[in-house]
């Protein structure tokens, strides 16, 4: 599936959302704020999490590219998927609340605390269950991620944080997310990519591949929804 039809699905999906329930005067307001950036850095540098609230019920997309929103969601359907982060970014925000509202769709909210480290072990057992010792490929420097896979698998890690890149932490060096993008891809086995991917567009990337891709985080809850993408967010809530 190419990156156009991705967004035409998703826009589809979400207008038809709209239409059927009578939703599209409905408000709903989108705030940044402040988060753990040592637990939830995203792929391509420093983020904010966006919080929408929709009648009630909340939900999430981490970004590097904060903004505010409040108003119909008729405004939010008609937000530029193809070419604005930004925009991308409020759209999952919005469609991760409504969904999350009709229960359309599951852990889109974040876990907390000792939660955090908890389900990064609780991902890497299942890893082993189910793969065996295999290459994993982890995308976004996520260090409680990081940690957990480092200590049963082969592990590369990729970033798009310069600041990032170059470091070592459990025994493995942060590579360019750029860079080393095609040669890392085809070394992995398993891809962990980071829901976060979404609002930057370098979900496609991944989405792409013929791999046993799976993303993690609350950012991507709704989109992996409606397009079938494999999540995996142990700990996520929903209101």
């Amino acid at each position: 599936m190419a990156i156009k039809d991705i967004y035409t699905t998703m826009r589809q999906y979400f207008d038809d959302l709209l239409n059927t329930r009578g939703l599209r005067d409905k408000e709903v307001s989108i705030k940044a704020e402040p988060h753990d950036a040592a637990a939830y850095p995203d792929l391509r540098g420093k983020e904010v999490k966006l919080t929408a609230r929709f009648d009630g019920v909340a939900g999430e997309c981490f970004t590097c590219y904060p903004g505010d929103f409040s108003g119909p969601l008729s405004q939010i359907a008609a937000l530029d998927l193809e070419n604005d982060p930004a925009e991308r970014s409020l759209y999952a925000a919005a469609l991760n609340a409504v969904m999350n509202r009709y229960e359309l769709a599951d852990d889109c909210l974040s876990c907390d605390g000792d939660e955090k480290s908890q389900c990064a072990e609780h991902i890497a057992k299942q890893f082993v269950k189910n793969n065996g010792k295999v290459n994993v490929l982890l995308t976004g420097w996520q260090p409680y991620m990081a940690e957990a896979l480092a200590a049963r698998f082969p592990l590369r890690i990729l970033d798009l944080d310069k600041a990032n890149v170059g470091k070592t932490a459990f025994g493995v060096t942060i590579e360019d997310g750029l860079e080393a993008y095609s040669d890392a891809t085809r070394w992995a086995e398993v891809i962990l990519c980071t829901g976060s991917s979404l609002s930057n567009g370098t979900f496609y990337d991944y989405v792409r591949l013929a791999k046993d891709v799976q993303f993690y985080g609350t950012s991507i809850a709704g989109a992996a929804r409606v397009l079938g993408l494999r999540r995996v967010c142990p700990f996520g809530k929903n209101e």
